[in-house]
Formats: structure tokens, sequence, C-alpha cells
């Protein structure tokens, strides 16, 4: 009587391992977890050519280096790029970046209507509205 009382529970106990051991049925997508989502090509062309000098780890401005570290950002966690992100808007939309200071020596770095409005899109901001 004992053996078949002994059946369904060894019985219960092997499905439960063989189930344990199945993939699950729901795909998992790493993308989504990713830690440093990819920075779109016409925003990082814009950061490579007016942001990234001053915004480095290997910048010899400090005060640009200590607010922004675009080769920081890449490699930082989601929340962190996002916080990130509204900094970079906050100043786009105020006209603090590039700063007047350094485009005085540095016109050139002045950024165009079409590159400011890149980097406020991708920031989550609005074009700046030129009424």
């Amino acid at each position: 009587m004992k053996k078949l009382l002994f059946l369904p529970v060894a019985g219960m106990i092997g499905l439960l391992f063989f189930q344990a051991t199945q993939k699950p049925e729901v795909e998992t997508y790493p993308e989504l977890h990713s830690l440093a989502p990819d920075m779109p090509a016409n925003v990082k062309a814009v950061v490579d050519q007016k942001c990234y000098g001053c915004h480095n780890a290997e910048s010899k401005n400090e005060k640009g280096k200590a607010k922004l570290d675009w080769d920081a950002f890449e490699s930082s966690k989601k929340s962190k790029q996002l916080a990130a992100k509204g900094k970079i808007r906050e100043v786009l939309e105020k006209g603090e970046m590039p700063p007047k200071k350094f485009l005085e020596n540095k016109p050139e770095g002045k950024l165009s209507e079409e590159e400011l409005s890149t980097l406020l899109e991708w920031s989550g901001g609005k074009k700046k509205s030129t009424d």
C-alpha cells in the first residue's frame, strides 16, 4: 500500500523537476534590459562635432568634463542617462550650451538650428521656437 502512495508523489516531483528544466514559453528580450541604449547616428554626429571636445574623459576642460562626460554617459545605467538627458535638454533650451565665452573664440562651435533640434528631440524636448 505504501508503494502505491509513493508513485503519485514521485510522479509529481518528477513533473516539477521536468518543468523547472524547460525553457520558459515567454521569450526574454535582452535589448530591453540594456544599460546603455544606442545613440542615434544623427545625435552622435552632432555630439562628436560640437560637444565631445569639452565633454570627454581626456578633456582639459575640467568643468565641462565634470558636468558631462560622453565617454561615461554611454556606459552608464539607463536611469543615469535619462537624468543626464534632462539636464542636457535644460541647458540647450536656456541657450547655455555651447557657452557664449567658448563661442567668442570658436564661433564654428555654434549649434545650427538643425543640430539644436536634433539634440532637443533626442533629449526629450521640443525644437526651440524662433518666434
